[in-house]
């Protein structure tokens, strides 16, 4: 078993998948609004198995990106758990990943391109925190977990895709990780919705921004591409004209085209880059 665990493919997709699982069906039992928490929370359990805990302070990026999730996920329950919501929660939320985003570029901050790549990054995040500020949850109409859920998992996809073909491997298994942690959400959520996504799982996009940050900062990968995937967070604008089934086999149908539709640009953002490098497969 031993063994079987420290495989990189099965770090990076059968356990994060399996934690992620678990953590959401327990936080749902728990309280139902924090059933989204499982997805950040079964990321930073795969990255204490996989990489160890980082220390404090944390001497690498990897390690303020640790740190930094384990803030935002602090967060994210919070709110989540006080069933709060609106401009304010947000604008918490776009300071966390303001401050995180420069936290982990500081040291890097040494070129024009470096500063161009965290103004971009700074917008993404602002997308992340604001764009669904108007929705409601609760014992209003809820927000419909799959299509975030499915951006969420594209840009993990497309973060680790990218960093696999670029030779980052620590990089590449947390995106693929994270990847696999929403995969578990989706997966407790189809065929039927059960879980919505609240603060927690805006929070989970955020680490998939942050470990973009690391890759674009500190290695020597394509990154530019991954401007090619950012169409998969208009995936809630997209699942609008998904024609919604009706009956089980309807809106499983449904739930997943739109994971599709999401995941689209990502797979066109990986290919770029493989197609950048000439074609040669990462040694990973």
């Amino acid at each position: 078993m031993s063994e079987l665990l420290q495989d990189p493919f099965v770090q990076s997709s059968a356990l994060p998948l399996v934690v992620s699982l678990i953590l959401v069906g327990a936080l749902h039992l728990l309280r139902r609004p924090l059933a989204a928490a499982g997805i950040a929370a079964g990321f930073l359990v795969v990255f204490v198995m996989v990489v160890g805990l980082p220390a404090l302070p944390p001497p690498s990026s990897m390690g303020k990106l640790f740190w930094s999730s384990a803030i935002g996920l602090l967060l994210g329950v919070a709110a989540d758990a006080a069933g709060l919501r609106g401009r304010a929660v947000s604008a918490a939320l776009a300071a966390w990943l303001a401050g995180s985003l420069l936290w982990i570029a500081l040291p890097a901050l040494d070129s024009m391109a470096a500063v161009v790549s965290v103004v971009i990054l700074l917008a993404v995040a602002a997308w992340v925190a604001f764009a669904r500020a108007s929705q409601t949850h609760g014992s209003e109409k809820a927000e419909s977990p799959t299509a975030p859920a499915a951006s969420l998992l594209a840009i993990a996809l497309a973060v680790g895709g990218t960093a696999l073909i670029g030779s980052s491997a620590s990089i590449a298994q947390m995106a693929l990780a994270l990847a696999a942690s929403a995969g578990g959400f989706l997966l407790w959520n189809w065929p039927v919705e059960r879980h919505g996504w609240g603060v927690s799982g805006r929070v989970a996009t955020g680490i998939a921004v942050l470990l973009a940050a690391v890759l674009t900062l500190f290695t020597q990968a394509q990154t530019a591409v991954l401007l090619l995937a950012l169409p998969a967070l208009l995936a809630g604008h997209v699942s609008r004209f998904v024609p919604q089934g009706r009956g089980l086999i309807g809106r499983a149908a449904s739930s997943a085209a739109v994971t599709v539709v999401a995941v689209l640009p990502a797979l066109v953002a990986i290919g770029a880059a493989y197609a950048l490098t000439g074609g040669e497969a990462s040694p990973y």
